[in-house]
């Protein structure tokens, strides 16, 4: 059936291939057919439209009704003609081509039918996918990806399968095992290069591999690397010079310095440097060390107070799960390496002792969890570090929560903050390059953190004395950087590095800062969203606070570190982006937006609360009431307190005021839908008058 299918659609495919601005109608020279690029089959995000009514479907719920199987079909290639690359012609030599014929498709699909329960049998995986943070809140297993097996194409994993047996079968006369565990680092990679969760990414013009973001999310037009290509990213070839690459730099290692400070060390070298940086090779080749696998909670075999330094790098909240995105690999590593290594007789990776926010694994209090899990950590540092030992680590996050989980632990640990050095987390990638895709962010500010164990206690000091020192070294940091960037800095670096100023002195005080006579600290910032409101209403709100707009480079800053994105909150209407710049939705164009729609579809509790307030605007045209007095209106818990808020931290004047009507004609729908007194009798209807 696959194969009369691909040779169905083989048979009237068409690619037109459009080079530079593309413009509103394109004409097929085959057909004649006129087509405008602003339609197509994707209705909207989630959704598809069927090709004989028009009708838009969700993706999720027709795939449910074909038994939870998304089919796909390969529709287009990218190839290169090495001689029109050698004759200097455009792109390189590379072309894309309509899949008009799919042999090697159909042919791969048989074959992988033959073997895969034959000699191939063994050498692929057979686990499902396991409930978890990334998998049962992303719904990946009603996308069709059931088992770890179904993330790869027939002809994939025909091609991984024989890869992995060729590892593992060659002679051992030919290569030693310890040769070939090397290869299946290079088996590792590929695997992210050669599965359905691989995807185009156009601004680079190249595959962009699983796990470019934490996460499984399924894609709508997935693409296929090649194997033994000499052109492309991910191919088996580039993954395994990768090996090469690595083995050359531990015998002769070399780092990256600023031609701007090798000119400035030395003044001769300007006439010979170019570019922004130059190799530097110190002379002193990588030496052999111990690479030992377990939690770091129980240190065992390291004698206390026998370390000098302590690098690491601790989970960021909920933002990453390493056990669930490790299964990935594991569970095909474990194929060739499960009676080599113990931990590797599991059929998944190990993920009780995980240090991480993860609310499926520990639903009742996943963040005391993941602090617990880090104060032992950082027990256990403190207990194998010298006196004088340092622990330094880098964290950032633009929550509150994570940054108080880490370093309430670190400092309940026994250690304090030494000191805090705002450091580039990304190079520039270049100004042409376009917002919102991978290798775009601007430059931020990250903070590392250096530690040292506390021997002595703290020491009181008042609240006022401790933020003028704060202030004093961040004034002093902030023209160091600003010089240095030549622009200044953005809002979102200055709250990173403010922010690591302060827990460098609180951290020195910690459990002794006070107000005044003994009174302790208390939040002195601007008030949080409510508590009861959805996560990703908290988000937006915390993030904009009482700003209309707010630059993309700005906007990514604050949610780095974050499961949230920018596009997000643009998905809910929240926000639109013109020209890098992100513009907050007017109430009432939002209110405007849902007039018409059914409002058991209300449900958001955001949502509600700007579908009220742009109904209080003057001249809205629309009445609040309609929508509180709807049979299928159901309130948010979180409404109420929203519109108070908002009441509060409107952007302007004519916000507040509409967010003050909004709720005074809530409320009074409230009052209206308490129970009413009902007269009741002294006596029970029937007559029986119980003593």
């Amino acid at each position: 059936s696959t194969a009369r299918w691909n040779q169905a659609r083989a048979e009237k495919i068409r690619l037109l291939e459009v080079r530079g601005e593309l413009p509103a109608e394109v004409t097929c020279p085959a057909s004649k057919v006129t087509i405008k690029t602003s339609e197509g089959t994707i209705a909207k995000k989630a959704a598809f439209a069927c090709a004989a009514c028009g009708a838009a479907q969700d993706v999720l719920k027709s795939m449910t009704g074909n038994g939870g199987k998304a089919p796909m079909a390969a529709y287009a290639v990218q190839a290169v003609s090495p001689k029109l690359k050698a004759s200097g012609a455009s792109y390189g030599g590379r072309f894309f081509s309509a899949l008009t014929e799919s042999r090697q498709l159909d042919a791969a699909a048989a074959e992988w039918e033959a073997r895969k329960e034959d000699d191939l049998n063994g050498y692929w995986p057979r686990a499902e996918l396991p409930e978890g943070f990334k998998t049962t809140y992303q719904k990946i297993p009603q996308h069709g990806y059931k088992l770890f097996a179904d993330m790869f194409n027939p002809r994939q994993s025909l091609v991984l399968t024989q890869l992995l047996k060729a590892i593992l079968e060659v002679s051992p006369s030919e290569y030693e095992w310890e040769t070939r565990e090397y290869v299946l680092a290079a088996f590792q990679q590929y695997l992210r290069n050669q599965t359905m969760l691989c995807f185009w990414n156009p601004q680079r013009d190249t595959i962009e591999p699983h796990f470019s973001n934490n996460n499984y999310y399924p894609k709508n037009t997935p693409v296929e690397n090649c194997v033994f290509g000499a052109l492309g990213r991910g191919n088996w070839s580039s993954c395994a010079e990768g090996l090469i690459e690595s083995r050359e730099w531990a015998t002769d290692p070399w780092e990256l310095v600023s031609n701007e400070r090798l000119t400035l060390e030395q003044p001769s070298l300007k006439a010979i440097v170019s570019g922004k940086s130059e190799k530097v090779r110190p002379g002193d080749p990588l030496l052999s060390g111990t690479v030992r696998w377990g939690s770091s909670t129980e240190l065992d075999d390291i004698a206390t107070a026998s370390v000098d330094l302590v690098i690491t790098d601790p989970p960021f909240g909920n933002n990453v799960q390493y056990a669930e995105l490790a299964d990935f690999f594991h569970v095909w590593l474990r194929i060739a390496l499960k009676d080599k290594y113990p931990q590797l007789q599991l059929e998944l990776t190990p993920k009780s002792l995980e240090a991480v926010d993860n609310p499926v694994r520990n639903p009742d209090n996943p963040q005391g969890y993941y602090q617990q899990l880090l104060t032992a950590v950082w027990q256990e540092c403190a207990r194998i570090l010298k006196p004088s030992g340092i622990l330094a680590f880098t964290f950032h996050h633009s929550e509150d929560e994570p940054w108080v989980s880490v370093l309430e632990s670190l400092f309940d640990a026994g250690f304090y903050l030494e000191a805090a050095y705002p450091i580039r987390s990304d190079e520039t990638k270049g100004e042409g390059s376009k917002p919102g895709t991978f290798g775009s962010q601007q430059i931020e500010y990250d903070i590392i953190h250096v530690c040292r164990k506390r021997t002595e206690e703290p020491k009181p000091v008042s609240w006022g004395r401790m933020r003028r020192e704060v202030m004093a070294d961040v004034r002093q940091l902030q023209a160091m950087l600003e010089n240095h960037a030549k622009e200044g800095l953005p809002a979102a670096d200055i709250q990173v590095i403010r922010r690591g100023k302060a827990l460098e002195y609180f951290s020195r005080h910690y459990g002794k800062v006070y107000v005044d006579e003994g009174r302790a600290i208390s939040d002195k910032g601007k008030e949080p969203p409510p508590v009861t409101a959805e996560p990703m209403t908290r988000q937006f709100l915390r993030t904009f606070g009482s700003a209309t707009e707010m630059k993309r480079d700005q906007l990514q800053k604050f949610l780095r570190g974050t499961v949230t994105t920018p596009d997000d909150f643009v998905q809910r209407g929240w926000c639109s982006e013109v020209r890098k710049v992100f513009t907050r939705t007017h109430p009432l164009d939002f209110a405007r937006a849902w007039s018409g729609k059914h409002r058991r579809r209300l449900t958001a509790d955001l949502d509600q609360a700007l579908v009220l307030v742009g109904a209080c605007f003057d001249g809205s045209g629309i009445n609040a009431s309609d929508t509180l007095k709807n049979e299928h209106f159901k309130p948010h818990v979180a409404l109420k307190p929203l519109l108070e808020w908002l009441q509060r931290h409107g952007p302007d004047q004519p916000h507040r005021h509409a967010a003050s009507r909004a709720l005074s004609i809530f409320n009074a729908w409230q009052a209206s839908q308490a129970p009413r007194p009902r007269q009741m009798s002294l006596f029970d209807d029937d007559g029986d008058y119980a003593p």
